[in-house]
């Protein structure tokens, strides 16, 4: 942890990077860091936006917004038009802007924005705005940031992108789980069907013969031959249920290896 940052402000930071990392829920970690940078920093608003890979656009996922300041949350902002977000991915360095249009649609008159990565891949963005009410003069904008406020939002950010990166890999394991289970079920029903067909059959047919239901002796072959192609028809499809379980097993035995190697990796940084 940076050395810059005030004792008080390194406590600060256990607790809120310990209260985001209780959870693998990926909005509630978004919510929790805005909520949290947006409180302790007495900004106007702040605001999250995940950061697909070199993606041209980020959509804002949560923000804090203090009244009467309009709220961002779902807006999508195009990277070409946010340089100061381009220059924060690229570099992962703070970015501070001090001056905008008069007429910002949003009362923004400075901003610090600080990306969030993880393994040095950014995956997030946070905007942190002071704004100025021009009707009523309310607001924050003539605060300056400070070097402990930007130390601050910088160290929390490389805290959130690790946690960024582990939730988003559970989400992505528990949905292929989800999904495998899902083709498990519909699998299963179809084998079911596959596997009662022929095996009645084979009830059928050998009932018939063992009864002496057949007129001639040409008859009873055909019965005993038509239960041996259904037998062949069974031994097949129980050949590709037993194959289709132990390849998902394997699949979901590696998901879980995988995310057990993350969840080491990140606990060691």
């Amino acid at each position: 942890m940076n050395q810059q940052i005030s004792a008080q402000s390194q406590k600060l930071l256990l607790q809120i990077g310990r209260k985001i990392r209780r959870t693998l829920d990926i909005h509630t970690i978004w919510q929790q860091t805005v909520n949290s940078l947006g409180q302790n920093l007495g900004v106007s608003r702040c605001i999250i936006c995940p950061y697909p890979s070199s993606s041209l656009e980020v959509k804002v996922a949560a923000e804090y917004c203090q009244e009467p300041f309009l709220p961002m949350l779902g807006m999508e902002i195009s990277l070409t038009s946010a340089p100061h977000f381009i220059q924060a991915l690229a570099t992962l360095e703070p970015v501070v802007i001090e001056s905008f249009r008069a007429d910002d649609p949003f009362e923004r008159q400075s901003l610090l924005v600080v990306a969030t990565a993880y393994q040095e891949q950014p995956n997030g963005i946070i905007s942190l705005h002071r704004c100025e009410d021009r009707s009523s003069l309310k607001g924050n904008a003539d605060r300056p940031w400070t070097q402990c406020q930007i130390e601050f939002a910088q160290e929390l950010a490389d805290q959130v992108g690790s946690a960024i990166a582990l939730a988003t890999l559970y989400q992505e394991s528990s949905q292929r789980t989800q999904e495998i289970s899902q083709l498990k079920k519909q699998f299963l029903l179809s084998a079911s069907h596959e596997i009662r067909t022929p095996l009645n059959h084979i009830i059928g047919y050998l009932q018939l013969t063992v009864d002496d239901m057949a007129d001639d002796p040409i008859e009873e072959r055909a019965f005993i031959q038509e239960a041996h192609r259904s037998a062949l028809h069974l031994s097949k499809v129980i050949g590709n249920v037993l194959d289709f379980i132990q390849s998902s097993e394997a699949c979901q035995t590696h998901a879980e290896l995988a995310a057990s190697r993350s969840q080491e990796k990140s606990g060691h940084k």
